[in-house]
C-alpha cells in the first residue's frame, strides 16, 4: 500500500526494542503491517501475537500435564493454567480496546492496564516454579519470554501514540 509505514521506520522502531530480530520476526513480518499507516495501526500486532503466545502456552500445559503427577507438580500446572487463562482474558480486553484505533489517552491507559495484568498473570505462573517446595525449571519459560518481549513492544508503541 502506498500509505503504509516504510519498512525502514519499522526497522528503526525495532532497534529501539533491543530485540531487533524478535521484533522483526513478530512485528516486521506480520501481513497487517502492509496496511499500517502509523503506530496506531501497528498496535494490534503485538497484542495479537501475545494472545497467540498465551494460547500456545495453554496448549503446552495440556500437552505436559501428565508429566507432573505429584501434588506439587499438579498444583503448579493448575495454577499456570488458571494464570494463562486469566492472561488471555486480559490480552483480549486490550485487543478489543485497540480495535477502536482511538487516540484517547484513556483507551491507551486501558490497553496498558490490561497488558500489564496479562503479563502479571504470566509472571505468577513463572514464579510458581520456585515456590512451595523444590525449585523446578518452568516448562513455560519460552512463552514467558515471548510475552515479556511483546508486552515491551506494546508499551513502546503506546509511548509513540
Amino acid at each position: 500500500m502506498s500509505n503504509a509505514m516504510p519498512i525502514s521506520d519499522v526497522h528503526n522502531f525495532c532497534k529501539e526494542t533491543f530485540e531487533v530480530e524478535f521484533c522483526m520476526k513478530y512485528i516486521g513480518s506480520d501481513q497487517r503491517l502492509l496496511a499500517a499507516r502509523d503506530f496506531s495501526d501497528m498496535l494490534l500486532i503485538p497484542i495479537s501475537e501475545t494472545q497467540i503466545q498465551v494460547t500456545n502456552a495453554i496448549t503446552q500445559i495440556n500437552n505436559i500435564r501428565q508429566r507432573f503427577n505429584d501434588t506439587l507438580g499438579k498444583n503448579r500446572i493448575a495454577l499456570c493454567e488458571e494464570k494463562y487463562e486469566s492472561a488471555g482474558t486480559s490480552f483480549h480486553k486490550a485487543w478489543e480496546v485497540g480495535q477502536k484505533k482511538s487516540n484517547s489517552s484513556t483507551d491507551h491507559m486501558e490497553i496498558t492496564r490490561n497488558t500489564q495484568a496479562g503479563f502479571d498473570a504470566v509472571c505468577e505462573c513463572e514464579d510458581e516454579w520456585a515456590k512451595h517446595g523444590p525449585k523446578q525449571e518452568s516448562p513455560l519459560t519460552f512463552y514467558y519470554h515471548n510475552v515479556l518481549k511483546l508486552c515491551q513492544i506494546t508499551r513502546l508503541i503506546i509511548s509513540k501514540l
